[in-house]
């Protein structure tokens, strides 16, 4: 009967020590329920040392039916607590992988993995709250890219989309922020940047799409206009520093670089 019992104690006493992990792993997931979870723990502790005191008392005294029916409780006891962390902690890593997706997916294109307009827009205001913070738009067309759709069909037209966002992104900077704003048109955010600096970034995604896209059976050597603002010195706001790079690249497609840096004039 002693070895029963002391086995049946021992058995819950291992569920609670392996309910220390999930436990714990809980206490440290920002803002969600911390102290309670932290106060579990504490609790788990107190119950080992409990448990340990237990089995002391058996191994020195006589076991009679009492004895039996707390060792079978301490042991469902300690598998209960083990269960129910285990299984909270899995439900809530759960939820939170779904929330980040979910935030990922509202947040970022589809086709490109790109952030999208919202996101986009996120961004700028975000520079736009430091003080004396100068930074650069770029807005950018494919050339002739409803050529592509039409001949090749829309799957190939994405499949370019693709390859671009992915070179575009390959010859950024670490901090800069390139979008999918909707259909062909793209734009980038190059923090802490002047308009000259800017564009030599410019320059060099030019560079990167002059290699041939495989498209079909077919090679095709995408262009691309891009218009250049800087912050505030071209609009002070997100919508006037993003139509100040719109406008650019408006006259980029006419020059024959196909780049253009935001005028005065041209507003």
């Amino acid at each position: 009967m002693n070895i029963l019992a002391i086995f049946l104690v021992l058995t819950g006493l291992t569920g609670l020590i392996a309910s220390l992990v999930p436990t714990h792993q809980m206490c440290n997931i920002p803002d969600h329920q911390h102290k309670g979870w932290l106060l579990l723990l504490n609790l788990i502790f107190m119950f080992i040392f409990g448990y340990l005191g237990y089995i002391w008392m058996l191994i020195n005294r006589e076991i009679g039916t009492l004895e039996m029916i707390v060792a079978t409780i301490f042991c469902g006891g300690g598998m209960f607590v083990f269960v129910i962390t285990k299984m909270s902690r899995e439900t809530i890593f759960t939820l939170q992988n779904t929330i980040q997706a979910k935030h990922y997916q509202a947040h970022h294109d589809q086709l490109t993995g790109l952030p999208n307009r919202n996101l986009f827009y996120e961004e700028i205001d975000k520079l736009i709250t430091f003080d004396d913070n100068k930074f650069c738009c770029l807005m950018m067309d494919l050339n002739d890219f409803k050529m592509i759709n039409d001949t090749f069909g829309h799957a190939e037209g994405d499949h370019v989309l693709q390859i671009v966002a992915q070179r575009i992104s390959r010859v950024l900077p670490k901090d800069a922020i390139a979008a999918r704003l909707g259909g062909d048109e793209l734009s980038v955010v190059l923090p802490s940047t002047l308009a000259q600096d800017s564009f030599i970034v410019a320059r060099a995604i030019q560079d990167e799409l002059l290699k041939d896209i495989t498209c079909g059976n077919h090679s095709l050597v995408i262009g691309i206009s891009i218009g250049i603002a800087e912050y505030p010195k071209d609009g002070d706001t997100r919508k006037s520093i993003m139509k100040s790079a719109d406008i650019a690249m408006y006259h980029a497609k006419k020059h024959e670089n196909h780049l253009q840096i935001f005028a005065a004039h041209m507003g």
